[in-house]
């Protein structure tokens, strides 16, 4: 008779490379998030190029804060740091990730508003 926890280990992770489905699930989620981090950080490194504003700028540098939470993930996950230390370092990356949002936000309108002015 098949249980859920079977299923999900035998047909949906047959490869068995966690030491239980939550850690398989994890790798699973990290490896995704990687590369859909590696993903928006190109798109929004090119749109930089193209725009050359300090708004994009600060909004590529945003995007690169995902990288830098997986990388984060997969260092706690191989338990190259402790889980508080992860935790810390994670939030941080939010709080700069908001400001530097916040920042491109806020510049955007300041100088769209000097443009209106100059016209």
């Amino acid at each position: 008779m098949l249980s859920i926890s079977s299923l999900t280990t035998d047909v949906l992770l047959p490869l068995h490379f966690g030491e239980s489905p939550s850690d398989s699930l994890l790798i699973v989620a990290l490896g995704t998030g990687t590369v859909l981090s590696i993903l928006v950080a190109s798109l929004s490194a090119v749109a930089f190029v193209k725009r050359r504003t300090i708004s994009y700028l600060l909004i590529t540098v945003s995007f690169s804060t995902f990288l830098g939470k997986t990388s984060l993930g997969l260092v706690s996950l191989t338990s190259g740091m402790s889980t508080d230390m992860h935790h810390s370092f994670e939030h941080s990356l939010d709080v700069v990730m908001m400001v530097l949002v916040l920042t491109a936000v806020y510049y955007a309108r300041t100088s769209e508003r000097r443009r209106r002015r100059s016209n």
